[in-house]
């Protein structure tokens, strides 16, 4: 999906005549691939991969990979691995679901007002008419990464899987929050 979006708008960017004007316009559809590349590779993402790899080091008792000699660089490439399939899959259910994959910081003022916010972005998303809904994306996203991360560790089950992906939605929520109380990204 993410392909089709990528080359759609390298279709229109080449069809531009040499009349029209050559700034780039931000669209819905350029805006959405460069949030998308954002979530896939930013600052973020990387804290999250890099975080997520040494927590996985430091719980694991035994090495989970063929060479336990090179523990911490597997599980960081399996932390991008899963990374990529959890943005990717969020990210094209919500161009197919038409929803914001965007955080949208609060206006409100008070400890508890911004906390119900926090955890209200980390579990709905906004539709294009301005509506909140469950947020499927993000939610089917999160077990997709950690499901697929079954195909390269060999030593995690179905279960595992189930518990690291409410663990992943847990994280999500604690660093929201912790975004609306700090003001970090507003």
């Amino acid at each position: 999906m993410v392909a089709a979006a990528l080359a759609g708008v390298a279709g229109k960017a080449s069809a531009q005549t040499a009349s029209e004007s050559r700034s780039i316009r931000m669209t819905p559809e350029n805006a959405r691939v460069s949030n998308y590349l954002h979530d896939l590779a930013g600052p973020s993402a990387l804290l999250s991969v890099v975080g997520g790899g040494l927590l996985g080091e430091l719980r694991q008792k035994h090495p989970s990979f063929d060479d336990g000699s090179n523990g911490l660089a597997q599980r960081l490439a399996s932390r991008m691995g899963q990374q990529a399939v959890e943005v990717s899959v969020r990210h094209g259910l919500a161009a197919v679901m038409h929803r914001s994959t965007d955080y949208q910081p609060c206006d409100c003022h008070g400890f508890g007002p911004r906390v119900a916010h926090a955890l209200l972005e980390t579990f709905t998303d906004r539709r294009d008419d301005g509506s909140r809904a469950l947020s499927v994306p993000r939610i089917a996203g999160t077990y997709a990464g950690n499901f697929a991360s079954l195909a390269w560790e060999r030593d995690r089950s179905v279960g595992d899987a189930a518990v690291g992906g409410a663990l992943s939605l847990g994280f999500n929520a604690l660093f929201n929050v912790a975004r609306e109380l700090t003001g970090i990204g507003r």
